[in-house]
């Protein structure tokens, strides 16, 4: 178990493609970390973006084939000094968006998705659930957390776990749907799999 509080490499592209396939399609990989989208199957036409420069940068390295735009936005965990707009010139087939909206507060998310919804025909993300208690239990082991908040998370339309440098956003899935439109879907990917703890909802 202890090896899984390293950095976790999986195929972000399988996860999605439980929704839709992408041959022939435009695909903006929003918060695309390490180009997990592309690693493991290489695609035609793919933009990858991330807002932390390194990240960015050693994917222009691996993946000299790939687009990737750095975007210095502003982000609780992982960018807390950002500041920049989100600007997009394209337009994209599909957005795609794993354990992005999961670190971000609500008025984040929907300011960001108008943004998204601008310049995407479809858009799939995907996001924690309060009624998942397995991926808020494995959250709370992976960063030393004491797993003490449950009852507050699943009580609540949008909850935060959050320290001074961690956060996490739990969602009730009917209050997201309502909130942000689309259609929810489930997980094929068991619950021990990075993949099995979030759920996708497709506007």
């Amino acid at each position: 178990m202890s090896g899984l509080k390293t950095y976790l490499k999986y195929d972000v592209r399988a996860y999605f493609e439980q929704y839709t396939q992408f041959e022939g399609k435009t695909v903006l990989d929003f918060g695309c970390n390490k180009a997990n989208f592309v690693s493991y199957k290489p695609h035609g036409n793919y933009t990858g973006m991330d807002i932390k420069l390194d990240t960015i940068n050693k994917n222009k390295f691996d993946f000299p084939d790939y687009k990737f735009l750095y975007y210095d936005g502003y982000n609780h965990m992982y960018n807390p000094d950002g500041k920049q707009k989100l600007e997009l010139k394209n337009h994209y087939d599909v957005c795609v968006a794993f354990s992005v909206f999961t670190h971000m507060e609500i008025q984040e998310t929907i300011d960001t998705l108008k943004i998204l919804k601008e310049h995407s025909d479809k858009i799939y993300l995907s996001y924690f659930s309060n009624k998942d208690k397995f991926a808020y239990d494995k959250i709370c082991w992976y960063r030393n957390l004491e797993p003490t908040m449950w009852k507050d998370i699943e009580s609540h339309d949008v909850f935060y776990v959050k320290t001074d440098r961690w956060m996490w956003t739990f969602y009730d899935d009917d209050f997201l749907q309502k909130t942000l439109g689309g259609t929810l879907h489930q997980t094929s990917f068991p619950q021990n799999d990075i993949r099995g703890m979030q759920r996708c909802l497709v506007i």
